[in-house]
């Protein structure tokens, strides 16, 4: 961690410490049976991975990021860009010198030869032989290629040192060091080689590249064994294991197990375990067992390699034409079927058999036979129940015991004139078992079952339902601690019945329509509430889901919904949804495969290539870390066996969460929060999503979820002022306003309105917007001001109560693109303020539109006023203005006059004063910084009163005094560095009941910062 800055101002002292810094992992490196190093920006990280404990953190090189550890006999070397150093084994728990050396060209790799001895191959294709006491360079290898590299490897033995140079144009070159000749010359890449890596013996090579494909390569003839395709992106990483497995890692942000069996290269298993773009580094332990993966997320993943099975071993096929054999009747064609306990499935066939088979003894038995179910006949069975049911075409339900077939009732349809079952829905609590039917036709087009499940199965009661109209069943569930049952429709509705067995026919408690969309709702899982309400978990076959809070009044009256939260998969349709140990788990279908995923850690569990979702499939979930999936295809029935996800994957992350795998552009922290002991914060990034989190005072990040509805990079967030409103802004002029719900340690947003988009093909971008509060009839509203990348400017009012935005006006200024935007109220005028790509600062006056709008009926808001001219405008930068805040003058309370504080394109830091001249306000350039940065500054915040701190492309941290009594105006007091590139956004947030303000800086990473004050 760097040391910690004192920065002294005039009245106090401010002490900056670094906290945590949340970047791309971009080296790993396992180094003895419960030891791992991870390389995290310039700093070392070693974690206890066994325990998922971080023991120790340290910073090694000044500027550059570590790229690269490998182990020797007793020493570690650690690269990255041009610097190099050594820690020995022994001394990484313990208290350690590290000394940084600097080489004139950047390193590709590091290795520790056949003699002890640590060599590093630079980006010209040079080898440089360091020598044994590690802290020189002893001689220099070449050979006649010389080429920029973008990877390299070297094999070493008795003989011989080998590098195999991975070259820009696409070429593998693999020379001696004992005489420079070059051994051999691989083509066959249509790109750049990202990554090289020599088999265990040196007799074969393999290699990744631009074009997307693995190749294995044998050195003695130069011919190319085999080809491998899997990687939709880039790849960037390669493991070569002794038994001829290789592992990649790549762009797509997947890891992937190859096989080289019979002269092909296939891939055996898929890991899907990060977010955003890419995973950097990779590392495999020595007995091959687990492997670790490092994202530019931040995360560092463990995957274990026996005990995950692969795609071949994990399944079960079972054939049609079994059945008749083993039971030895003729039973037909297998029509449905449905798990039954852990190991064991029940099958309904068309000649009306309910056969039984077990995984375990791959055994057929036969269950039940009834006549009547021969041609039509509907199953469904519970999961952790050795109980099916079975609908026939003339109303009856049957609920046969699987295990023993003398245990089972049939049940009458509810009127004569009942159609067959054409839906059943079974349920369980406690127990009891629960069975919702649909008939096709009749006076009573739904019943509910109670069946008491005690020494055997009883029934209990059956009720019937007044049906919804437009209302054909697809979900359910009960309620865990009422007698409440929801129910979902396959066009989207949602509908609540009260279970009374007193009563004859129940009517719903409440019904409501387009919950998500129009697309079936797969699932509902339903929950308690403190208030006595109960939030339900609804998911759509759109790929969507949400959280909704219906309020059952005292007695039979209406019941009430809310809509909480409302968010989408990337992965496609959601099939179905349960809360675990490990968080919320859904499953469904994207495209030709089956998925099971962790919405709340973000990985995959489970996936399983099955043809789609058009056929017969069932998946069961036995345990909190077991699943099942059974599916038919091609006249047979696959059984993938169980998974089980505590041994396969640790979910939980080694080192603390991570962030968004692509560049954060904004962040912003709530006046509100979820947990005293926390900061709540938003970020927004180029993968689309809007991440919450909490951030606390030891810098540790809890991540809240996800949230996807933006098809494109965030660029801005701000919360509203009472925290109940969360802004967001993006390209295609997306302006999403979501409301905030917090329900205990959860966090919801749902997007409650979006502002009007002016065109048909909207390819605007709202680069930034300002928001004021005010009490509009006693209730609060917003005057948004949004500003686009055409020099649009766009005046809205927003009610949140009835989700309306009102354009008040719209204008624009020039024609350059407009950056920043401000507004800052002062003697009651609202000023609203601009930073353009002409370096101009630009200021209206916006107060008469607000109160004529204020003041006006809705009626006439449809009339939109005239822009107004700005009260003035001033050059301040030589190119873009990317940055700005408002303080506060000292003397503001007699004229409200304010400095506005700026940054640009030019490296440079403005400060310019608006002061009320003669009933007007007017600026005046206080003063230019030239040189503040070495590159753009791309924000500033206020700290404290006179104290604004500064970041830029250049990764530094500046603090500077605002002296107006000065003649400097602008007085630098401390700079840092900070290991986020591309650093972008700065947010400041105090953490209940501490002394010292948090620091967030973003861009590519985040880093958390204790500023103190003394």
């Amino acid at each position: 961690m760097p040391a910690d800055a004192t920065l002294t101002t005039m009245t106090a002292t401010l002490n900056f410490k670094a906290l945590q810094f949340y970047g791309p992992i971009t080296a790993l490196t396992f180094v003895s049976s419960n030891l791992l190093l991870a390389g995290r920006g310039s700093n070392l990280s070693i974690y206890d991975w066994n325990l998922a404990q971080v023991l120790k953190e340290v910073k090694l090189f000044k500027r550059s990021k570590i790229q690269g550890i490998v182990l020797g006999p007793s020493m570690i070397m650690i690269w990255g860009a041009y610097s190099f150093g050594f820690i020995g084994k022994n001394e990484l728990l313990e208290e350690f010198t590290f000394c940084e050396y600097i080489l004139p060209d950047w390193i590709m790799i590091g290795h520790w030869g056949y003699d002890g001895n640590a060599c590093v191959v630079t980006a010209h294709n040079v080898l440089l032989h360091i020598s044994s006491d590690c802290k020189r360079v002893e001689r220099i290898s070449t050979c006649g290629v010389d080429c920029i590299l973008y990877s390299a490897t070297v094999f070493s033995n008795a003989n011989d040192v080998c590098v195999a140079a991975g070259t820009v144009f696409g070429t593998i070159e693999v020379w001696s060091t004992r005489n420079g000749a070059v051994i051999s010359s691989l083509k066959g890449h249509e790109g750049s080689i990202f990554n090289v890596q020599f088999s265990k013996d040196g007799s074969r090579l393999v290699s990744c590249s631009d074009d997307r494909s693995i190749r294995i390569w044998d050195l003695h003839t130069n011919e190319c064994l085999a080809v491998g395709w899997g990687h939709s992106a880039r790849i960037w990483q390669l493991k070569y294991l002794e038994d001829d497995t290789i592992v990649s890692t790549g762009e797509d942000s997947t890891t992937r197990v190859w096989s080289f069996r019979d002269g092909k290269l296939n891939c055996v298993q898929i890991w899907e375990g990060h977010s955003g773009r890419s995973i950097w580094s990779l590392a495999v332990t020595d007995d091959k067992n687990i492997v670790s993966t490092g994202g530019a997320d931040g995360r560092v993943r463990i995957w274990n390699m026996a005990a995950k099975p692969t795609l071949i071993d994990r399944r079960k096929t079972i054939y049609f034409e079994d059945l008749a054999r083993s039971i030895a009747i003729k039973c037909g064609s297998i029509k449905q079927y449905t798990a039954t306990r852990t190991t064991a499935y029940a099958f309904s066939t068309i000649m009306g058999y309910v056969v039984l088979f077990d995984t375990v003894d791959n055994l057929w038995k036969k269950t039940y036979y009834n006549p009547v179910l021969a041609g039509y006949s509907l199953l469904k069975g519970w999961d952790d129940k050795p109980y099916v049911c079975v609908g026939d075409r003339q109303g009856f339900v049957y609920v046969i015991g699987t295990e023993d077939s003398s245990k089972c009732i049939i049940i009458d349809p509810p009127s004569e004139n009942s159609n067959k079952v054409i839906d059943l829905v079974p349920l369980s609590k406690g127990d009891f078992l629960y069975i919702l039917v649909q008939y096709g036709s009749g006076e009573t087009p739904w019943s509910f079952i109670t069946l008491k499940n005690y020494n055997g199965i009883s029934l209990e009661n059956s009720v019937a339902l007044a049906a919804q109209p437009t209302f054909p069943i697809a979900s359910a569930c009960m309620h865990p601690n009422m007698d409440l049952l929801v129910v979902g429709s396959r066009f989207g509705a949602l509908a609540v019945y009260r279970i009374e067995a007193s009563q004859v026919t129940i009517a719903a408690s409440g019904c409501w329509r387009r919950i998500i969309s129009e697309d079936c709702i797969t699932s509902v899982n339903a929950s308690y509430t403190d208030d006595g309400s109960m939030d339900i978990l609804v998911t759509s076959r759109n790929g969507s889901y949400s959280v909704c809070n219906v309020a059952l009044s005292s007695e039979n009256g209406p019941a009430t919904l809310d809509k909480l939260h409302l968010n989408r998969l990337a992965k496609g349709s959601i099939e179905g949804a349960a809360y675990l140990e490990e968080g919320l788990v859904f499953w469904g279908f994207r495209n030709n495969y089956f998925f099971v995923w962790n919405e709340t850690l973000q990985y995959e569990i489970m996936s399983e290539i099955c043809g789609g979702p058009h056929r017969n499939w069932h998946f069961m979930i036995s345990s909190p870390t077991k699943f099942s999936f059974v599916y038919t295809k091609a006249s047979s029935i696959c059984i993938v066996k169980e998974v089980d996800a505590g041994t396969a994957l640790s979910a939980n992350s080694i080192t603390q969460e991570g962030s968004h795998g692509r560049e954060i552009r904004a962040v912003s922290v709530s006046p509100l929060t979820n947990d005293r002991n926390a900061l709540l914060v938003a970020t927004g990034a180029e993968d689309t999503c809007i991440r919450l989190s909490n951030v606390f005072s030891d810098g540790r990040l809890r991540n809240l979820g996800v949230v996807r509805r933006h098809v494109s990079g965030l660029q801005e967030l701000r919360w509203s002022p009472n925290g109940r409103y969360l802004f967001s802004c993006a390209a295609r002029e997306e302006f999403i306003v979501w409301q905030v719900t917090i329900r205990g340690q959860n966090v919801y947003l749902y997007p409650m309105a979006s502002a009007p988009i002016a065109t048909d093909l909207p390819d605007l971008r709202v680069m930034d917007f300002a928001v004021d509060e005010t009490m509009c009839n006693g209730a609060h509203c917003y005057f948004i001001v949004a500003v686009y990348s055409d020099s649009a400017i766009k005046v809205w009012l927003f009610n949140p109560s009835s989700t309306d935005f009102r354009l008040l006006s719209a204008g624009r200024y020039k024609t350059c693109c407009i950056f920043r935007a401000e507004c800052y109220r002062t003697n009651d005028i609202l000023h609203f303020l601009i930073g353009s790509s002409d370096g101009h600062i630009v200021s209206w006056d916006l107060s008469e539109i607000c109160q004529v709008a204020l003041c006006s009926p809705v009626s006439e808001l449809a009339t939109k006023f005239d822009f107004p001219e700005p009260e003035w405008s001033l050059a301040v930068h030589q190119s873009s203005i990317k940055s700005l805040t408002i303080v506060r003058a000292p003397d503001s309370s007699a004229d409200g006059s304010f400095f506005i504080v700026s940054g640009g394109d030019d490296n440079s830091i403005a400060v310019t004063k608006s002061t009320m001249t003669e009933s007007r306000f007017l600026p005046s350039k206080e003063y230019t910084v030239a040189d503040a940065h070495a590159s753009t500054v791309t924000s500033l915040t206020q700290l404290k009163h006179n104290v604004v701190l500064s970041v830029a492309v250049d990764q530094r941290i500046r603090v500077w005094q605002l002296l107006p009594d000065s003649e400097s105006k602008l007085s630098l007091l401390e700079e840092t560095y900070t290991a986020v590139s591309d650093t972008g956004c700065v947010s400041t947030g105090t953490i209940a009941d501490n002394a010292f303000t948090t620091l967030l800086i973003c861009g590519a990473g985040l880093d958390v910062w204790q500023v103190n004050e003394k």
